[in-house]
């Protein structure tokens, strides 16, 4: 009898952990609608539609606006989303001169790919934008900076960690690492189990070990870095990016009041401008 109540038991623990593991790793995809490419034509003055190749041979869909100021500013989408999900802020970034480059990261949008590592593969979807822009006659080399939102922070940071080229970085709430945020979201209280969360998202191809965030701040710095969390926001609590901002103390952080998980712009649209755009522009502008 203890047997059976303790198979059942181990049934139940994994049947409420592999089927949310294996949504997060193929989460449906939000397209892009006729509303969104009007609105990006109408923000983005000059935009074009642009193709990316990953080294991993992943094509990424994406748009591009060239800008006076001659710096470009990548911007990397979270979980769920597409390249929409960020065209306000690179709107606003346009609005000050500056390029942009939103694209599809993988598993997402009009982007090819299956699955979302979150964070890992995605590094190669970062790296083939870094290397676009870096490519661009109407861009200066050193003056490229990079935004990643929530998942897209994750890939962002441990690659701009390693790239000198990426001048700045601004870093929407994100996680310390994978393995902390797989064991909050899986905890064994919970009926749950993170180590059956993290075979599988192993198994998927992401190495969950890699995707640490502190020594990635840490390594960013003394160039500048913006971490940036809504004081509502209850997937990644604000608290988090705190603690990443203990391992980097020359970051900037902004706790967006009245923010949860994103929507800094729609909280408080003039101090957003004022802190993101004005971190940009200083961070870009040729010394």
């Amino acid at each position: 009898m203890v047997s059976v109540l303790l198979g059942l038991l181990v049934a139940e623990v994994a049947l409420r952990t592999a089927w949310p593991a294996w949504k997060d790793l193929h989460p449906p995809r939000r397209l892009l609608t006729a509303a969104d490419r009007e609105r990006a034509r109408a923000v983005l003055p000059g935009m074009e539609e642009v193709r990316l190749r990953t080294a991993d041979g992943i094509e990424l869909a994406g748009w591009f606006a060239a800008g006076p100021r001659r710096s470009a500013v990548v911007l990397v989408h979270g979980l769920k989303g597409n390249r929409a999900q960020l065209l306000s802020e690179a709107a606003l970034l346009v609005r000050h001169g500056h390029g942009v480059l939103v694209f599809d990261s993988r598993a997402s949008g009009e982007s090819g790919g299956t699955v979302v590592t979150w964070g890992d593969a995605e590094r190669l979807d970062v790296k083939a934008g870094l290397e676009f822009v870096s490519t661009r006659p109407e861009v200066n080399r050193s003056s490229i900076g990079m935004y990643g939102f929530s998942v897209g922070a994750m890939s962002v940071a441990l690659v701009a960690a390693e790239d000198p080229r990426v001048r700045a970085v601004a870093l929407g709430s994100t996680w310390p690492s994978l393995r902390a945020e797989l064991s909050s979201k899986f905890p064994t209280n919970g009926g749950r189990s993170s180590a059956l969360a993290t075979f599988m998202f192993t198994l998927a191809g992401s190495h969950v070990g890699a995707l640490e965030l502190g020594n990635a701040v840490a390594r960013i710095v003394p160039r500048p870095l913006l971490l940036m969390s809504g004081g509502a926001d209850r997937d990644a609590p604000a608290a988090l990016m705190r603690q990443l901002a203990a391992d980097a103390p020359e970051a900037e952080l902004w706790i967006v009041q009245g923010a949860g998980h994103g929507g800094y712009v729609d909280a408080d649209p003039a101090e957003f401008e004022r802190r993101f755009c004005g971190f940009f522009d200083r961070a870009l502008t040729p010394k």
